[in-house]
C-alpha cells in the first residue's frame, strides 16, 4: 500500500534478499602454476574475447576448446574455435566438436546478436590443423583421465556437452576441479525476461549440471553486463598495432552496433572472458553463495535460473548452497585485462 502526499513510501524489508559477497571457491592459477582449463565454447563475439584472453594469460594453461551450437551452427563455431587459437598463435591447442543443439526440444541460435558465422563480418585466416577427429565428449573425457591433476571446464555456451560428459562418464566427476561457467542469471533473463541465452538453450542440460555435485561457479547476466566495453576500448584496441588486436577490435565495433540496438547506448558486454577472468585474477570478481535450480518446464519461465541466496529458506526446502555466483566486476579494470591480454598477443 502507498502512502498519500505527504506520507512515507519506504519499505521496511528489501524486495528480495541479496546474498552478501563470500570468499572465492574457485581455483586460480598463478604464472608459477598455471591452471589447467579446458574452454567449452561457441564462438561468438566474447568467447573469442575469452579464448583469446585465456591464450594471453600466464595463469591459464589452456589443454583444450570443445564447440557447441549456440550462437551460431556449431561448424560455424568449430571453424571460428580453430582459426582464433591459430591467430592468436596457440594452434596447437586441440580443438574438437560437439552437439549441434541441445538435448530436447528446439535449437535455438544467437545470430541476430554475432551474425550468421558467429564472428560479425571478420574473417579470419584458414588454421593450418584440423578438429580433432574425437567429439568433443571423448576429448574432454580423455584430457580428465590423462592430466596428472583435476582440470577446470569453462562453459562459455550452452551446457550439452558438459551434461553429456557428466551423463556419460560419471566416474570422471571427480576429476574436474571446478566449472567456471557464463550462464544464468538471478535477475532477468537476455533471451526472455525469465532466462538467459545459455541456458535458455538447453535448460535440461543446465539441469544435470548445477544438479551434479561438482564445484560450481555461474558469472550470469548480474555480473557480466557489468563487464561492459565503450567506444574508448574499441580505440585502445586498435591502438595496439597487432593482429590480434584488430580482430578484437572488429568484434567489438560489431558488437558495439548491434548491442546498442537493445540497450539504447553503443556497448558490448563481453560476458564469456568474465569467466575466464575468474580463473586468472583471484579478486577481480565478488561472488555469493545460491542455490541455483534451473526450471525446465514449458512455460514463461523455462531456462530461468532460480536462484536462492536465504540460508533460512534453503533450510527449510532441504537444498543446501550449490554454487557461487558473481554479483560485482571492477569494470575498469576488466577493460584493462582484455586490453593488456591482446596486447600480448601476435
Amino acid at each position: 500500500m502507498t502512502s498519500g502526499s505527504g506520507g512515507s513510501s519506504a519499505l521496511t524489508s528489501p524486495a528480495f534478499f541479496p546474498a552478501p559477497a563470500v570468499v572465492r571457491r574457485a581455483p586460480f592459477g598463478t604464472p608459477e602454476k598455471p591452471l589447467p582449463l579446458i574452454i567449452d565454447s561457441d564462438p561468438g563475439l566474447d568467447d573469442a574475447l575469452a579464448i583469446g584472453l585465456a591464450v594471453a594469460r600466464p595463469e591459464i594453461d589452456l589443454l583444450g576448446v570443445t564447440t557447441v551450437g549456440g550462437n551460431a551452427d556449431v561448424r560455424h563455431c568449430t571453424t571460428n574455435a580453430l582459426r582464433l587459437l591459430h591467430l592468436y598463435g596457440a594452434a596447437d591447442v586441440p580443438v574438437a566438436e560437439g552437439s549441434a543443439g541441445a538435448l530436447f526440444g528446439a535449437i535455438v541460435r544467437a545470430t541476430e546478436i554475432h551474425g550468421e558465422a558467429g564472428i560479425g563480418r571478420t574473417t579470419l585466416p584458414p588454421s593450418p590443423v584440423a578438429v580433432r577427429p574425437e567429439g568433443a565428449v571423448d576429448l574432454i573425457a580423455a584430457i580428465l583421465r590423462d592430466h596428472p591433476e583435476p582440470v577446470v571446464l569453462a562453459p562459455i555456451g550452452p551446457l550439452t556437452n558438459i551434461a553429456l560428459l557428466l551423463r556419460l562418464h560419471p566416474e570422471l566427476a571427480s576429476r574436474i576441479a571446478h566449472i567456471c561457467l557464463m550462464g544464468g542469471s538471478i535477475g532477468e533473463g537476455n533471451t526472455t525476461v525469465s532466462a538467459e541465452f545459455n541456458v535458455y538453450a538447453d535448460p535440461e542440460a543446465a539441469a544435470i549440471v548445477f544438479e551434479s555435485g561438482v564445484p560450481i561457479t555461474m558469472m550470469g547476466l548480474d555480473v557480466t553486463h557489468q563487464a561492459v566495453l565503450y567506444q574508448p576500448a574499441l580505440d585502445r584496441l586498435r591502438g595496439l598495432g597487432t593482429a590480434s588486436g584488430g580482430v578484437a577490435a572488429e568484434l567489438v565495433d560489431y558488437a558495439l552496433a548491434r548491442e546498442g540496438q537493445w540497450y539504447g547506448t553503443p556497448r558490448m558486454s563481453v560476458h564469456d572472458a568474465v569467466a575466464v577472468a575468474h580463473l586468472a585474477i583471484p579478486d577481480l570478481v565478488e561472488i555469493a553463495e545460491y542455490d541455483v535450480q534451473v526450471d525446465t518446464g514449458n512455460g514463461p519461465a523455462r531456462g530461468r535460473t532460480v536462484c536462492d541466496g536465504l540460508p533460512v529458506r534453503r533450510e527449510r526446502k532441504g537444498r543446501g548452497v550449490n554454487s557461487q555466483v558473481g554479483i560485482r566486476i571492477d569494470r575498469d579494470r576488466f577493460e584493462d585485462v582484455l586490453v593488456d591480454a591482446f596486447g600480448r598477443l601476435p
